[in-house]
C-alpha cells in the first residue's frame, strides 16, 4: 500500500539542536581535561624547580586556581556532554526509525517485494542505531580531536617554537590518515554477514512449523548454525584488523611524542615548560587514538543511511520491475497510455490505453494470469511519481491483494495513513465497510500480518486504511476476494460513489452490481 503520511514538524531539528549543544560541550570538557593534564605537569614541575633553587620565590596562586578551574569545568562538561550527546543520539536513533517505515510506506508496492521482514528488522535495528548512534562514536570524537589539536598546537608553539608544534600537527596528520584507511572489506563483511544471520533467523522462525512437520528441523539447524558460525569468524576478522590499527596508531604517537620532546628540548625554556609540552602531546595524541574507531563508525553509519533511503522514492528514477507506461491524472481526467501487454498462448500482445472521467471507476477485467495485478501495479508506480496536489492528498493509494498488516490494533494501522484519525471517524468507516457486525473496533488486535482477522475482513481492512488517505485515485486489486456476496456488492456500491476519486478495480470478471451504474468503464485484458 502507498501512503502518504503527513508529518508536522521536522523530527530531526529538535536532534540538531542537542547534537550542536552536545558537540560544543564536549570540546569544553576535553580541552579543560587536556588544559588540566598540561598545566598540573607544568605546576608541579615549577613547584619542584623553584624548591630546589636557593632564595627562589613562585606564586602557585595563579596556577592553583587554574587546575582547580579546569577540574571543575571537566566534571561539568564530561556529565552535561554524556547527557546532551546521549539525548540527541537518542532522538536520531528514533527518528531514523521513524523516517524508515515513511519511506517503506510511502514507497512503490515493486520497490518493497524485495524487502522482506528479515530486511525490515536489520534496517530497524542496526542501521537505524547506526546512522543515530554515529554522532556519539563518529561526529563527537572527530570535532574533539580537531579542536583540541589546533589548541594544543598554538599552546606548544607559544610556549617553546613552531618547530615541536609542527611536529606534533604532523603526527597527528599521519594518524589521521591511517585511521581513515582502516574502514573497509571486513567490516562490510560483518556487516552483511549480520544482517544475512537475522534474516535467516526470522525466516527460520516463521517456517519451523511447517519444517519440523516435514522432518527438516535439523536441517534448518545446522544452516543457521552456519551462519552463526561465519560471523564469528567475521567479527575475529574485524578484531584482528582493529588490533593491527591500534598497534601501528600507537607507534606514531609514541614516534610523534619522542620527536616533539626532542624539539622541545632545544629550545631551552627550562624543565617545567618541557613537561608541559610533553603532557600536552601525550594528551593529544591520546584524543587521536580515537580516531581509527571514529572513522570505522563514519563508515557505517554512511552505508546504513544508504540502506535507510535506498527505497525513497525518486521522481527520475526508473523502475525495472513494472512495464512502464505514460499515465497522466488532470482536473478533468485520469488515463495511461502506451503500456505494452504481452502475449499469452490464447491472446495475442497488444498496446494498450485507458482514460476515465474524474470521479469515475475503470473496471480491469480478466481470467487468473492474464496481467490484471501487473497493470495495476505499473499504473501505481507511474501516477506515484506524479508532482504533489496542492491539497496535500496523495496523486495514488494502491491497495495489493497480498497486502500487510503490523502487529497492533486495527486503530493504529489506520493511524498510519491518517495520523489525526479519531476512534468516532474509525468507528463509522468500520460501520461502513460492515467490519462493526464482526466485532471489530477501532482497539482490536489484527495479530502479526493481520493473522487474527479473517481474509474477508483483511481485504476491508486494507481498503478501510487506504480510503483514510483520501488519495485522487484508489487501485484496488480484487476488492471482492473474500466477503460474501452481499458484502461484495456492498463494497463496489461504496467505491462507485466515492466522492472526488477515481477509482481502479481488478476483477475476473465485470461485476453485474456495477454494469448499470454510470461513470464505470470495464478494460478487459482476455
Amino acid at each position: 500500500m502507498i501512503n502518504r503520511i503527513q508529518v508536522g514538524a521536522d523530527r530531526g531539528r529538535p536532534a540538531r539542536s542537542l547534537a550542536a549543544a552536545g558537540l560544543v560541550l564536549a570540546v569544553v570538557a576535553e580541552l579543560s581535561s587536556v588544559g588540566l593534564f598540561g598545566l598540573s605537569g607544568w605546576f608541579i614541575s615549577a613547584c619542584a624547580v623553584a624548591g630546589a633553587a636557593t632564595f627562589s620565590s613562585f606564586s602557585y596562586i595563579s596556577p592553583s586556581g587554574g587546575v582547580r578551574a579546569f577540574a571543575l569545568a571537566r566534571t561539568a562538561g564530561n556529565y552535561s556532554t554524556r547527557l546532551t550527546l546521549h539525548a540527541a543520539a537518542l532522538k536520531q536513533v528514533s527518528t531514523a526509525r521513524s523516517d524508515m517505515f515513511d519511506n517503506a510506506a510511502t514507497a512503490d508496492r515493486a520497490r518493497m517485494d524485495g524487502v522482506w521482514s528479515g530486511e525490515l528488522l536489520h534496517r530497524s535495528m542496526d542501521d537505524a542505531d547506526n546512522v543515530g548512534m554515529a554522532l556519539i562514536r563518529s561526529t563527537a570524537p572527530i570535532v574533539v580531536t580537531a579542536a583540541i589539536t589546533a589548541c594544543a598546537i598554538a599552546a606548544v608553539a607559544l610556549a617553546t617554537s613552531v618547530a615541536p608544534a609542527a611536529v606534533l600537527a604532523a603526527g597527528v596528520a599521519i594518524a589521521t590518515l591511517i585511521a581513515y584507511r582502516t574502514p573497509g572489506a571486513a567490516r562490510a563483511a560483518e556487516q552483511h554477514t549480520r544482517k544475512a544471520l537475522r534474516a535467516e533467523l526470522v525466516t527460520a522462525v516463521d517456517a519451523w512449523t511447517e519444517m519440523a512437520s516435514l522432518g527438516a528441523g535439523e536441517q534448518l539447524a545446522a544452516r543457521t548454525t552456519a551462519k552463526f558460525t561465519r560471523l564469528d569468524t567475521a567479527r575475529a576478522t574485524v578484531s584482528r584488523r582493529q588490533l593491527g590499527t591500534m598497534l601501528i596508531t600507537a607507534l606514531v604517537g609514541v614516534a610523534t611524542l619522542a620527536a616533539t620532546m626532542a624539539w622541545g628540548a632545544r629550545t631551552r625554556q627550562g624543565p617545567a615548560t618541557f613537561v608541559f609540552v610533553a603532557l600536552m602531546a601525550v594528551g593529544v595524541l591520546a584524543q587521536a587514538q580515537q580516531l581509527p574507531a571514529a572513522a570505522e563508525a563514519r563508515a557505517t553509519a554512511a552505508a546504513a543511511h544508504h540502506r535507510l533511503t535506498a527505497w525513497e522514492p525518486s521522481p527520475s528514477s526508473d523502475d525495472g520491475a513494472v512495464p512502464a507506461m505514460t499515465s497522466w491524472t488532470t482536473e478533468q481526467d485520469v488515463g495511461f497510455a502506451d503500456y505494452l501487454l504481452p502475449p499469452m498462448a490464447l491472446r495475442p500482445g497488444r498496446v494498450l490505453d485507458a482514460r476515465v472521467a474524474r470521479g469515475a471507476m475503470l473496471v480491469v477485467t480478466g481470467r487468473s494470469g492474464s496481467g490484471k495485478s501487473t497493470l495495476l501495479r505499473a499504473l501505481a508506480s507511474s501516477l506515484h511519481r506524479s508532482p504533489a496536489s496542492d491539497d496535500g492528498r496523495p496523486a495514488v493509494t494502491a491497495v495489493a491483494a497480498d497486502d500487510y498488516l503490523f502487529a497492533g490494533t486495527l486503530g493504529s494501522n489506520w493511524r498510519l495513513a491518517d495520523p489525526t484519525l479519531t476512534d468516532e471517524e474509525i468507528d463509522a468507516r468500520l460501520a461502513e465497510l460492515r467490519l462493526s457486525e464482526s466485532g471489530l473496533t477501532v482497539s482490536t488486535p489484527v495479530g502479526p500480518g493481520g493473522r487474527q482477522l479473517s481474509g474477508g475482513e483483511l481485504r476491508r481492512v486494507y481498503l478501510g486504511r487506504a480510503l483514510a488517505t483520501r488519495p485522487h485515485v484508489l487501485i484496488v486489486d480484487e476488492p471482492t476476494t473474500g466477503p460474501d456476496d452481499q458484502t461484495a456488492r456492498h463494497i463496489l456500491g461504496m467505491l462507485a460513489d466515492l466522492p472526488d476519486t477515481t477509482v481502479v478495480i481488478a476483477t475476473h470478471h465485470m461485476p453485474t452490481c456495477l454494469a448499470t451504474a454510470g461513470q464505470v468503464s470495464t478494460l478487459p485484458l482476455a
